[in-house]
């Protein structure tokens, strides 16, 4: 079952991407030049988003009905009721860049929480109280009541973030047609390339599922996928980082306030990688924990080639090329740079397909995650050439330097900590983990103090 949830919730997201036209971030740019007419841009944005959902509710359904495994009863259901938890999280999205423009991020930080913890309420009820996997005979029923799980959460975390909002200003639906038709024209380069990053991040989970052998694709993806889920959680932190600069990152770029652009990359730069190296090396080392703890053994002990630790390994170097890259993504955001950043996802999306399609079967899940590794070095690579030839931007080298000598010496500390002196899987998790912790925070304390009293340019 969990095999095909993965499946879902990648194909499904594919399609919100698709929908969102990264009006999130147009939005709060838009807010933020414009902040009297804040109350129209959200009105608009939402009908845009209502009108984008109606098309994508059947354009997801019908494709999906042509795919080889997607076109069951029970996940083209999974793909409709998924559909409706779309657009209230588009809904819910524009909520938050009216928030997000304004810097009233506090109160979306305790409604997501709640979501989360409601959603797995529900799904915990589900499981063990209504559908015991003792008791269960097929998944169908259970299948489909967590998928609505998942929509009531959602739907709960949307009424919150929207009474909050309202304190800010009353908005609802609105119809100015010029605007949304002007909304769409300046959004839909950056949706396209929203899109496809969306694409060569998750099409491999598709691929998987159509080039592998049925009897091992579902192992495959749910290997594959343990990793994902608990990745794509952290680099939603790296997302809310550069959605909360973004205002003053567009204010600068507007105001051509040079000096000021390259104190916010420069910071930006510095606390995105020190993060990455956080979770690099306390991933690396604790992977094997985070799996047990998780889900189980067996996706630890398998026949399948590999397991989800091996994957852990690659997924680690993800992340850490992929918070760094965020820096210039939202640089290009920023400075309405919509055709280069849509230039840069078109190579590598069209990249990730090609070596996705050759090696997958040859080298299952693993080649899906190198591709993907491959692509983000790439975005990295792309993405500061054309920052450089915005801002002048130079890397912190030896920022970069003194931050993965120290994160090799933790490294190294902790394999051999965790090698001569273990006591239990969760002793070893909380107690271990959280002293690293201290120690890479120590390490921020220091630098960054050091980096102010130095105006951020050391």
């Amino acid at each position: 079952m969990y095999g095909l949830y993965t499946k879902i919730y990648n194909y499904i997201w594919i399609f919100v991407f698709l929908a969102d036209l990264w009006l999130y971030a147009i939005s709060i740019r838009e807010i933020s030049n414009n902040k009297k007419d804040s109350a129209k841009i959200v009105w608009n944005v939402m009908t845009l988003r209502f009108i984008l959902w109606i098309f994508i509710l059947f354009l997801s359904v019908a494709i999906a009905f042509f795919i080889p495994w997607y076109n069951s009863l029970v996940a083209l259901l999974a793909i409709f009721i998924a559909s409706i938890f779309t657009i209230l999280q588009l809904l819910n999205s524009s909520i938050l860049a009216l928030m997000q423009a304004n810097m009233k991020v506090e109160f979306s930080a305790v409604s997501l929480i709640l979501w989360k913890i409601i959603n797995l309420w529900l799904i915990a009820l589900i499981a063990y109280f209504f559908y015991p996997k003792e008791l269960i005979d097929n998944y169908f029923d259970p299948f489909l009541y967590i998928m609505f799980a998942w929509v009531i959460s959602v739907w709960i975390n949307t009424l919150l973030n929207y009474f909050y909002a309202r304190k800010i200003v009353k908005f609802w639906f609105a119809f100015d047609w010029w605007y949304i038709k002007h909304l769409f024209k300046i959004s839909l380069p950056y949706g396209i390339a929203l899109f496809l990053s969306v694409v060569y991040f998750k099409v491999d989970v598709i691929l998987l599922s159509i080039l592998e052998w049925p009897d091992l694709w579902d192992k495959s993806i749910a290997l594959y996928s343990l990793p994902m889920k608990i990745v794509e959680v952290i680099m939603v932190l790296g997302w809310f980082y550069m959605t909360s600069i973004l205002p003053s990152l567009t204010k600068s770029f507007k105001d051509n306030a040079t000096k000021k652009l390259k104190e916010i990359l420069d910071i930006s730069f510095k606390v995105l990688f020190w993060f990455a190296s956080i979770i690099f090396v306390l991933g690396v080392l604790f992977r094997d924990y985070l799996v047990l703890i998780i889900a189980n053994k067996d996706y630890l002990i398998t026949d399948h080639i590999y397991n989800s630790s091996d994957a852990f390994l690659i997924v680690m170097w993800v992340v850490l090329f992929y918070f760094i890259s965020l820096v210039f993504i939202y640089s290009l955001v920023a400075s309405e740079n919509q055709n280069k950043l849509l230039k840069i996802n078109i190579i590598i999306t069209i990249f990730n397909i090609i070596w996705n399609i050759i090696l997958i079967p040859k080298y299952s899940f693993i080649w899906a995650w190198i591709t993907t590794l491959l692509s983000q070095i790439f975005l990295f690579i792309l993405g500061f050439y054309y920052t450089k030839k915005i801002v002048s931007f130079r890397l912190p080298y030896l920022f970069i330097i003194k931050t993965i000598i120290f994160s090799s010496v933790i490294l190294l500390l902790g394999f051999f900590v965790l090698n001569n002196y273990s006591i239990n899987l969760y002793f070893d998790f909380f107690v271990y983990w959280f002293s690293f912790f201290i120690l890479f925070l120590l390490y921020f304390l220091f630098t960054f103090r050091w980096l102010i009293k130095n105006n951020l340019h050391k």
